[in-house]
């Protein structure tokens, strides 16, 4: 049998009263009699010689696709044989003749017969086992068969060779048990009733072999928490205690068992961690002010459910990195991110301290990195604000660049320790990373001569991007000078790895710098990429020294002409990001751990805009990098060797600031993401369910309204999306046009007699009424021609001119609040979306391939405009400007002026 069938079906097919039931694919051979006795579930595998399917039921309507997922199927007895029942979808196999169809009526269904298949036919893949095969007939003359035009189809057929052969999977049903707990426990067993938690309970704690001091401090947080209002205290010795905490030396470092019983409740684990870890699962069974500290008035009873939760993380690194560089966060507001992580179960901070856009962490030995290095001329800001539209709570912003000075903005040491200690009582863990050669232009800024052009120095950027100003690893001095930094550092951060970045790093500079040159040939080098290579391996003894092993990003074992022998000698952990999974593949055959944060499908990138909603705010990205996207990605890939598992040691979501300055849109970008890489990095693969996830993440919501957290609402239940508005059109009216279809927006302009989209250039259209209700004339303000349709022998073009009017309907009865606007019933104007630049606009069936577009409406008068300053080396009319005067870079959406006129896009 092929061990590519050989997997775990852990399908969600209805929900329980306390959870939901999951059938498990087991690997024994059933017989042909064992499957015609019924009242058996099954999973059927189809062997023809093509590709094995299993048979599952997808978004065809009128079959039972045959796909790489599997749905169960209920095998009921009937006479004559047996009826097949899909368990998702409630519906039998039926139809008659050769005709395939789906029944709810058992009467109705299709009658089989299951027979073995005992020798070799056509239909058998060439490595099967043929004596655990068979085939379902009808009548004795139609067969199941999976329709070999793409497997995608089921029908009947007759005739030997034309059915499909299936191996039969029996499939054990288990009721889980469903608790409002993110990140998902790994075994959770309820049973009827409840404890009663006293407020001012006792708690009595056992010795642990780990530091003491923690688990009482992982007690007295916990009782803090509960006993708020009333600073009861609640330690005890065993007897009478009502919440018993001991150690099992036979549980995983960071497992626990929580076992709440009538007479009590016992929290096992073997660590500190696995308290902590119980505890926070403990709490997140009572009322959400409890877990933040805010509970009422100290005389509550906190009814818990009778319940035995095991529970253990599947990764030991799961982790959340903040970009403090581009944009900085308070010590504060670091806080509580890792207050977010705690409850989450996450363990590993990693805290972006350095970039080109600014220096973050001090270094006593190095002030100016923290003057020079912390400052920068000018900073793209993002405000974001809330709106509320019948009832429902929106955010929105627009990016903009300030003109004026950024920082200097740091941490102090004893701020950085501060914020280690506050993490180890949460145990989390906090990974520095101080990114070099590359990424390096803040320090250089403030210390030149260790840069490759010390007669030209670099300033600290104000924009993203990839900087050609790089370390000079060929000067001794430069590079003890990263070692010099490092070694404040180590010092500070107890956490037994040290993050060196080594992404996106440029050659060129090296290339044309003598010391470089010379090194490369000491080395016995032709490729400029091994002088990063034989840096990392210079850091990376430098941080043996100091008890601590390296992080690196993907590049080091990625970028084309690095030294992989170096890399394999090094024992670094590498941070897999672009390409992902091609990048983990190459670091595990090195023999070296990987961590996963997807970029290429933008999931794990957790700072990405996160829908194509009305009004969303400005972000990187296109808006695809759903909350749902982020939950469904697999970070490890099912055909991972058992040795290349062994490396795989967690995931990551990873937030980079460029387009983030406030708390507030953070944790509208990170949350509820966040919270899906937590279930992720902690949950089994196989208990992972969306539909549950997004019932358990709208609970949620309760926790994070008490804690002042932003998040976004768009996967929500009972979300409504926001729509763009249709304005009242008056007579008179001066209006824009946005077309919003196509891969961005374009707006409607008058251009050389013709109606074009452009992308940025706009046209102020004046509507004339025509007398009748909802119609009007459409005229251009700047040369007063009317849109009227004209044909050519390319087929329907509109055209501009100052005699014809044709009226225009606008037909505000459309999807998502946009207009159709309608020349006839059947005629709208449209961008054309198979020319290659997407600007020609003409008129086309309404609904057609190339048909009505959709388009936004906007009044266009400039009321309250501030004036536009013109920045140095660039002229006003070349820039883009909002409504308060400040300059934006490459707008896509909002109102904007240039050239003095306003433009929506």
């Amino acid at each position: 049998m092929r061990t590519t069938f050989l997997f775990l079906l852990s399908l969600v097919v209805s929900t329980m009263a306390n959870g939901e039931t999951f059938y498990n694919l087991g690997s024994k051979h059933l017989t042909a009699s064992e499957i015609n006795k019924g009242d058996i579930h099954v999973a059927l595998a189809s062997e023809n010689v093509v590709a094995s399917r299993f048979l599952s039921d997808g978004s065809n309507t009128t079959s039972f696709d045959s796909s790489s997922g599997a749905n169960t199927f209920l095998v009921e007895k009937v006479s004559g044989g047996v009826v097949l029942k899909n368990l998702k979808s409630e519906e039998y196999f039926g139809g008659s003749g050769s005709t395939f169809g789906r029944t709810k009526s058992k009467s109705s269904a299709k009658v089989f017969t299951v027979k073995d298949i005992t020798s070799a036919v056509e239909n058998v893949a060439s490595n099967s086992l043929e004596g655990h095969y068979f085939s379902f007939s009808s009548g004795g003359t139609r067969y199941l068969n999976i329709n070999t035009n793409g497997y995608n189809s089921v029908q009947y057929a007759t005739g030997n060779g034309c059915w499909s052969v299936f191996f039969v999977y029996p499939v054990t049903v288990e009721d889980r048990a469903e608790l409002n707990i993110i990140p998902a426990p790994k075994k959770v067993s309820v049973t009827d009733g409840a404890y009663n938690l006293p407020d001012g309970f006792k708690v009595s704690v056992s010795e642990f072999s780990s530091d003491n001091d923690i688990v009482l401090y992982d007690v007295q947080n916990f009782i803090h928490k509960v006993n708020t209002a009333t600073g009861k205290k609640g330690i005890a010795s065993a007897d009478g205690a009502d919440i018993r905490l001991s150690q099992d030396v036979s549980l995983a470092e960071e497992g626990y068992v929580l076992d709440i019983a009538k007479d009590g409740i016992t929290l096992s684990a073997l660590t500190a961690t696995g308290l902590f870890y119980g505890l926070q699962t403990l709490m997140k069974l009572m009322p959400a002010n409890v877990i933040l500290g805010k509970a009422g008035n100290g005389t509550e009873n906190y009814a818990l459910p009778l319940a035995k939760i095991e529970d253990e993380p599947r990764f030991p690194y799961r982790g959340f990195m903040l970009d403090v560089s581009r944009h900085f966060f308070s010590v504060e507001q670091v806080k509580k991110m890792i207050d977010l992580m705690a409850i989450y179960k996450m363990n590993v901070f990693h805290w972006h301290l350095t970039d080109d856009q600014g220096w973050r962490a001090e270094i006593k030995k190095y002030p100016s990195l923290t003057t020079t290095g912390a400052t920068r001329s000018n900073s793209w800001n993002t405000d974001i604000h809330q709106v509320i539209e019948n009832g429902n709570v929106y955010w929105t912003g627009v990016g903009a660049y300030t003109g004026k000075p950024y920082g200097p903005y740091f941490y102090t040491q004893e701020e950085m320790r501060d914020v280690v200690a506050y993490a180890k009582q949460r145990h989390v863990d906090v990974l520095p990373e101080i990114d070099m050669p590359g990424h390096f232009v803040a320090a250089l800024a403030a210390y030149p001569q260790y840069s490759c052009t010390p007669n030209n120095p670099p300033t600290v950027w104000t924009n993203g991007g990839i900087s050609n100003n790089v370390l000079n690893v060929g000067n001794d001095n430069a590079v003890q000078f990263a070692k010099n930094i490092l070694s404040e550092l180590c010092d500070i951060f107890p956490y037994p790895y040290f993050h060196i970045g080594g992404d996106e790093c440029p050659t060129s500079q090296w290339e044309s710098n003598d010391a470089c040159k010379a090194k490369l040939a000491r080395l016995g080098k032709t490729n400029f990429r091994a002088l990063q290579s034989d840096f990392i391996r210079e850091i990376g003894e430098f941080l043996k020294g100091k008890g601590k092993k390296m992080f690196c990003w993907n590049e080091s074992v990625t970028a084309e002409g690095a030294d992989l022998d170096i890399m394999k000698e090094s024992d670094a952990t590498i941070m897999c990001w672009y390409p992902c999974q091609s990048s983990a593949t190459k670091a595990t055959s090195l023999g070296l751990d990987v961590i996963i944060t997807e970029f290429s499908s933008g999931c794990y990138y957790i700072n990405r805009k996160q829908s194509t909603d009305y009004g969303e705010p400005d972000a990187a990205g296109s808006g695809n990098d759903s909350v749902e996207a982020t939950y469904d990605y697999v970070p490890v890939p099912k055909n991972v060797s058992a040795e290349a598992l062994k490396h795989y040691k967690g995931v990551q979501g990873t937030f980079w600031a460029e387009h983030v300055s406030s708390n507030e849109y953070l944790e509208y970008l990170a949350i509820p993401r966040f919270m899906c890489l937590a279930e992720t990095g902690w949950s089994p693969q196989s208990l992972k369910s969306w539909s549950s996830f997004r019932k358990r993440m709208t609970e949620e919501t309760k926790l994070l309204d008490l804690g002042g957290y932003v998040y976004a609402r768009h996967w929500m239940e009972g979300y409504v999306h926001r729509q763009a508005p249709v304005l009242p059109i008056r007579d008179g009216a001066t209006v824009t046009f946005t077309n919003m279809s196509g891969d961005r927006p374009r707006c409607l302009a008058e251009e050389s007699g013709n109606i074009n989209g452009q992308g940025s250039a706009n046209t102020e259209w004046v509507l004339e009424s025509t007398g009748r209700d909802g119609q009007y004339y459409i005229k251009s303000s700047t040369t007063g021609k009317y849109i009227y349709a004209s044909k050519n022998e390319a087929g329907t073009i509109v055209m501009l001119s100052k005699i014809n009017k044709t009226p225009w309907m606008f037909d505000t009865k459309t999807i998502a609040g946009f207009l159709a606007i309608c020349h006839t019933s059947t005629d709208g104007l449209a961008i054309n979306n198979n020319v290659s630049n997407k600007t020609h606009a003409h008129l086309a069936a309404h609904g057609g391939s190339n048909g009505s577009s959709f388009w936004t409406i906007q009044e266009a008068e400039v009321t309250g405009v501030k004036t536009a300053e013109v920045q140095s080396g660039r002229h006003s009319s070349e820039m883009a400007y909002n409504l308060l005067g400040q300059v934006v870079e490459s707008p896509d959406r909002g109102i904007f002026i240039m050239n003095g006129k306003k433009i929506l896009r």
